[in-house]
């Protein structure tokens, strides 16, 4: 089943985001679309920055205030 759109909760998204730069952001929010369209994200970093259209030389630094914004294994 094809989800055409995500209910996107502002007061809550922007209360647990205030702490993401506004590039933390585009990624943080492309990660959870691919999760609503695909039911789950890859537990491999490489394809996480593939995802997030961020390289992968810097996405070590990205994923450290991302992740915890999902529970272990990249659950949302």
């Amino acid at each position: 089943m094809k989800r055409y759109w995500m209910p996107l909760h502002v007061g809550d998204y922007l209360a647990d985001t205030g702490h993401l730069s506004t590039k933390e952001h585009g990624a943080y929010l492309l990660l959870i679309l691919h999760y609503w369209a695909n039911g789950a994200l890859p537990n491999d970093e490489p394809a996480l920055a593939k995802i997030a259209r961020i390289d992968p030389r810097n996405w070590k630094s990205f994923s450290k205030n991302i992740r915890g914004l999902f529970q272990e294994g990249w659950v949302h």
